[in-house]
């Protein structure tokens, strides 16, 4: 049984009958939260690698456009006009997959920003997360494969920084389980007892 149910039961604040009800949703609560959590970081980790391979496959297409620009101008000091149309037919088939490999960077990227910041802002009470977020991913690049603000701070020390200067998007503070100490989904043992004591008082 969770500690702060035992102590309820020992200050005689709830019966046996109902710590155990209590303990019962509560385990269940802090179960889903624990799937979802590593559901997150299977859907991360598979993104991350989506991404270093798109980085990857751009990186080995632009140098073979670059070989094949390197072969065109071979052939046309040559004189060899029918290996030069099917270089520049090649290049054009190239440079399009290009066009396609960029789109789904920009992509991947984005929502490689988008899942991290979700995940850092998950740690802190925000008056309105989606604005917030919004503010976020305008200053926010990947740089190394690694998410950092424009300044160079790392995502979670730019975050942190941000509502230091800016605390009143924040919730007042009063409250358990609001920032350190929360699930990483914005509650803790606490929050979600105390959810579950207003719902049964009514």
């Amino acid at each position: 049984m969770l500690k702060i149910l035992e102590k309820l039961l020992g200050a005689g604040k709830i019966s046996e009958e109902v710590a155990k009800e209590i303990d019962t949703d509560l385990s269940g609560e802090l179960k889903k939260l624990r799937d979802e959590s590593a559901k997150w970081r299977t859907k991360y980790n598979e993104l991350n690698s989506t991404y270093e391979e798109v980085v990857s496959s751009k990186s080995k297409l632009e140098e073979q456009v670059k070989n094949i620009d390197e072969k065109i101008k071979k052939a046309k000091d040559e004189g060899k006009k029918e290996l030069v149309t099917e270089l520049e037919k090649e290049k054009q088939e190239k440079s399009e997959l290009m066009q396609k490999l960029n789109e789904l960077e920009n992509t991947t990227k984005t929502l490689k920003i988008e899942n991290a910041l979700s995940k850092a802002l998950a740690t802190y009470e925000v008056l309105d997360s989606e604005i917030v977020s919004d503010v976020l991913k305008s200053k926010l690049q990947v740089v190394d494969n690694e998410i950092k603000f424009d300044d160079g701070l790392p995502l979670e020390d730019g975050v942190k920084k941000f509502f230091e200067s800016k605390p009143h998007l924040l919730k007042p503070k009063g409250n358990e389980g609001s920032g350190a100490g929360s699930s990483g989904s914005g509650y803790d043992e606490n929050t979600l007892t105390a959810k579950l004591l207003s719902k049964m008082k009514g």
